[in-house]
């Protein structure tokens, strides 16, 4: 077995792992810390998705990470602007 096979798999744990903190941070009372949490948790799972997709050669997984990097950017963008008020 190659190290990267193993580094792929461990790479996926501490993403797993990543996603269960972020969901704890994102319950927190404050508005900020809820975007702090989804952002986080759409970053780690569309890197996550990128990983499982070439471990297991799975198809589209590609567009499917680059969409959610960039919708999740444009909608954590958009909700803090429309929760910052008129500044």
């Amino acid at each position: 077995m190659d190290i990267l096979f193993f580094s792929k798999y461990f790479v996926l744990i501490a993403l797993i792992i990543m996603m269960f903190v972020a969901l704890r941070i994102g319950a927190y009372k404050s508005t900020s810390m809820g975007l702090i949490g989804s952002s986080v948790v759409v970053v780690a799972f569309a890197v996550a998705l990128l990983i499982a997709g070439e471990i297991w050669n799975a198809e589209f997984f590609r567009d499917i990470s680059l969409a959610l990097l960039i919708f999740g950017f444009v909608g954590t963008v958009a909700f803090a602007i429309a929760m910052g008020g008129d500044e």
